[in-house]
């Protein structure tokens, strides 16, 4: 038997981890001039994915615990929410700034926002399993 709090708990600190060392190598990368100015666009997408996998993370917990017979659709409501969620931060900087800038947040944040994805599908694959 999976210990769900100790699972959701685990996956916050990775979220948390891995939030750093996104933001550490965006620094690294704006102090050695491989990139522009990115500060903007790495704290929005560091502020959505944070957000997302913190409210997944504790979502999952409550349904696991309450309502295990429906992880799957946990999961692929997961999935369609952030997606959605994507589309609407990127409208919303779309209509906020011009061409240059949106090509560099679609960079940063389709980095960001991969990142997250990956993470969550590895990490939910193997807790689903011992399920």
């Amino acid at each position: 038997m999976v210990d769900i709090d100790k699972q959701c708990s685990h996956y916050i600190v990775q979220c948390i981890a891995l939030f750093i060392l996104l933001n550490f190598l965006a620094s690294v990368a704006m102090h050695y001039h491989y990139v522009g100015n990115i500060v903007v666009p790495v704290l929005v997408s560091s502020l959505f994915v944070l957000v997302l996998e913190v409210t997944a993370a504790l979502v999952w917990r409550w349904v696991a615990k309450k309502h295990s017979d429906m992880l799957p659709s946990f999961f692929t409501a997961v999935s369609g929410f952030r997606f959605l969620g994507a589309l609407m931060v990127m409208a919303i900087w779309y209509l906020a700034s011009g061409r240059q800038e949106m090509m560099t947040f679609i960079v940063v944040f389709l980095l960001f926002y991969m990142v997250s994805l990956i993470h969550h599908s590895i990490f939910f694959s193997r807790i689903a399993n011992r399920l």
